[in-house]
């Protein structure tokens, strides 16, 4: 049975997230994009702590639906992975965990990841911290932006005192229609999951040209 958070717990975890930063003054001054995210991800971590819940880095965790072999050349491979990591799992003793990412662009797998957790039930927090929020977020997830500046040659990034200017989007709440649909084929992908391992090597098998 999935966890049952409010349909807003997100958003609300996003609100007082802002909160603590703005209470503590978290801020950075020129520095690179490599230095940045591990920044913003401690004082993440620092909020869960101070919240009295524990932290899980690079948490492992599995997309509902199972990935599709792929043709790559001479090569197959499977699309997305079996497996992927979240930033941040927070670990509660009284609701759901809560699965965090932290991203400097719109690219790249955070929406899916988050978009899976939501709909198993758990909170989903996406920390953007530089340039346009463009992607569209998916039920359940909740963005808070970190409103950065950069300057060129080299490029350096810094972090005003956050305040009310950090904005909160969400998507809609996850219907549950949709739950119960990403819980049928969350066990179904589980299924098909341990059906190829017993099939398949530990690398995808060569596809002869």
């Amino acid at each position: 049975m999935a966890d049952e958070p409010t349909a807003y717990e997100s958003e609300s975890l996003a609100i007082s997230l802002r909160a603590y930063l703005s209470e503590t003054g978290f801020a950075f001054t020129s520095v690179t994009a490599a230095e940045a995210t591990p920044a913003i991800t401690r004082a993440v971590a620092d909020w869960a702590h101070a919240s009295g819940w524990k932290c899980r880095w690079e948490a492992p965790m599995r997309y509902i639906d199972p990935p599709i072999l792929q043709g790559g050349g001479c090569r197959g491979y499977w699309s997305p992975s079996w497996s992927a990591y979240l930033d941040l799992r927070l670990l509660r003793e009284d609701g759901p965990p809560i699965a965090v990412e932290i991203d400097r662009e719109d690219i790249g797998t955070a929406v899916d990841k988050l978009r899976d957790e939501a709909l198993r039930g758990r909170p989903a927090l996406w920390i953007r911290w530089h340039g346009a929020a463009r992607a569209e977020l998916p039920a359940g997830v909740a963005r808070l932006r970190l409103p950065t500046r950069a300057t060129r040659s080299p490029i350096r990034y810094s972090l005003a005192a956050v305040g009310d200017t950090a904005a909160i989007t969400c998507g809609e709440p996850v219907s549950p229609e949709a739950r119960e649909d990403a819980l049928v084929r969350d066990r179904e992908r589980i299924a098909e999951e341990k059906r190829i391992a017993a099939l398949r090597p530990s690398h995808p098998p060569v596809i002869r040209c």
